[in-house]
């Protein structure tokens, strides 16, 4: 095991109290730290290809334990927002506490999860099972992110960052019309293996259609990306 990964491992042994997010910008941001360190940082994997501007819109899917939605609700100022997706329960009382710990009144908790419908099904710690027959620890409530940000009258996404074990492949399909009407800047963590292949095949393929130029980056922590625009240019 490469010394990297060593660190890492036991790093997520350390409970998740607020500073713990805190340890993990240094880690991910500081010029000081050595790259086999840093670039192990799912934070600084999204930052890849779009920098979070003030004011941006962004929807964070499979948010615990908040270290980018908080990472995100700083950068994007008060006239920006950031629009968390948890559905475990477990998980979700983990962000609450750190997103109060912050003080952050920018970051909207939403206890649901992306679906390419709206319905309810059986969740489990490893991955979203596709109906309420087979097994799983608790139900939970999807969504299609379509549907949720009218609910929400949110029009406008800057940015669309998921980490949600396999479930992006559903999800995607549930967000076309943002998709299509933004020019989303996009980082879904694509590692995920559906069928016998990373989530990454699917993605490329998909925003492709979509009229996004697609790079599938960040080996340590394998992310799809995806932008219509000039890279890092927003509306």
């Amino acid at each position: 095991m490469k010394i990297g990964e060593f660190l890492a491992m036991n790093f997520e042994r350390i409970p998740e109290w607020p500073i713990k997010n805190s340890l993990r910008y240094f880690l991910a941001f500081n010029r000081f730290v050595p790259s086999f360190i840093s670039d192990l940082s799912p934070v600084k994997g999204y930052e890849k290809y779009y920098q979070l501007k003030r004011g941006d819109v962004v929807v964070d899917a499979g948010a615990y334990p908040g270290d980018y939605a908080i990472f995100a609700g700083k950068r994007v100022g008060d006239n920006g927002k950031v629009i968390c997706f948890e559905p475990d329960p477990k998980n979700r009382k983990v962000l609450e506490k750190n997103i109060l710990a912050e003080k952050l009144k920018n970051i909207i908790v939403i206890p649901k999860g992306l679906w390419n419908e709206n319905a309810v099904l059986k969740f489990s710690k490893e991955d979203f099972k596709s109906s309420l027959e087979k097994e799983g620890e608790i139900e939970i409530e999807v969504v299609r992110l379509d549907d949720e940000l009218k609910k929400l009258n949110i029009g406008r996404v800057n940015v669309l960052k998921m980490d949600i074990e396999g479930a992006e492949i559903q999800a995607m399909e549930g967000c076309e019309k943002i998709l299509k009407e933004n020019k989303v800047n996009v980082a879904i963590a694509s590692y995920h293996v559906v069928n016998g292949k990373k989530t990454s095949y699917f993605l490329e393929n998909f925003l492709s259609k979509l009229g996004y130029t697609v790079k599938t980056n960040f080996p340590k922590h394998l992310t799809t990306y995806a932008w219509k625009n000039i890279r890092g240019e927003n509306d």
